[in-house]
Formats: C-alpha cells, sequence, structure tokens
C-alpha cells in the first residue's frame, strides 16, 4: 500500500518504524568472529624417545608390553610396574605406513595423575635396578 504525503499513515507503521531502523542496521552487523581453538599443548619432552617411532623404540626403553590390544588400525600399548602405568596408541600416519605411537596416558597404580614423560622415566630407572 503506498502513502500519499500529508495522508494519515496506518498506525502499525507509525509504531513499528522506529524499531525497524535500528534492526536493519543490526542486521547488517558483521557477527563476532568465535575463538580460534586452542593450539595442542606441545609434546611432553620425556617422550621425545617414543612418539613417531615404532613399538620396537618402547619395547626396548621400557620393557615387556603388559597389554596389547588392536582396534582396526590403531594399537594401544601398556606398559606397568609399582610406579606408574604407560598406555601408548599408535596409528598409521599414512595408509600403508608402519604405525607410530602418537599419544601417551599414564596414571599411578592408585589413579592419580602422573605426566608420561615422568612415568617412562620411572618405569626406565624401575629397569635399570
Amino acid at each position: 500500500m503506498r502513502f500519499r504525503p500529508g495522508a494519515a499513515r496506518p498506525a502499525s507503521a507509525t509504531l513499528l518504524g522506529p524499531l525497524l531502523g535500528p534492526l536493519a542496521l543490526l542486521a547488517c552487523a558483521t557477527p563476532e568472529r568465535p575463538a580460534p581453538p586452542a593450539a595442542k599443548p606441545p609434546p611432553d619432552p620425556g617422550l621425545a624417545a617414543l612418539l613417531g617411532r615404532g613399538p620396537e623404540a618402547a619395547i626396548a626403553l621400557v620393557g615387556p608390553v603388559r597389554l596389547d590390544r588392536r582396534e582396526g588400525e590403531a594399537r594401544h600399548l601398556q606398559f606397568g610396574g609399582s610406579p606408574c602405568i604407560l598406555d601408548l596408541y599408535y596409528y598409521r600416519p599414512e595408509a600403508g605406513a608402519a604405525p607410530v605411537a602418537r599419544h601417551a596416558d599414564a596414571r599411578r597404580p592408585d589413579g592419580s595423575a602422573i605426566a608420561p614423560g615422568d612415568c617412562l622415566r620411572l618405569l626406565q630407572a624401575a629397569r635399570a635396578s
């Protein structure tokens, strides 16, 4: 419907007019960009001898495997003793390649947390004694 100059406007047009202007500006506003995802923490320096290497490296450093479990292409090796339990997870970096350690978790026998690199050092010391 067109309005003629000087003609009365309907009440809805008179009431909504002041509200539509700011809403139209809000619709044009640029939305805030979400924060980038948090960076992965750097690998534990104590694990440099294991991460990116095959299972043989862990067996040579720590000794016999306590648990060897496979799930599809992934492999989980667990090493343990009285000081702590070290879990290493192996994945293929690309199709056809040999699996390498990509992640490590560790805990004390009571379930409390310990850094994987610290656990590795404790297991090596226990093996040496």
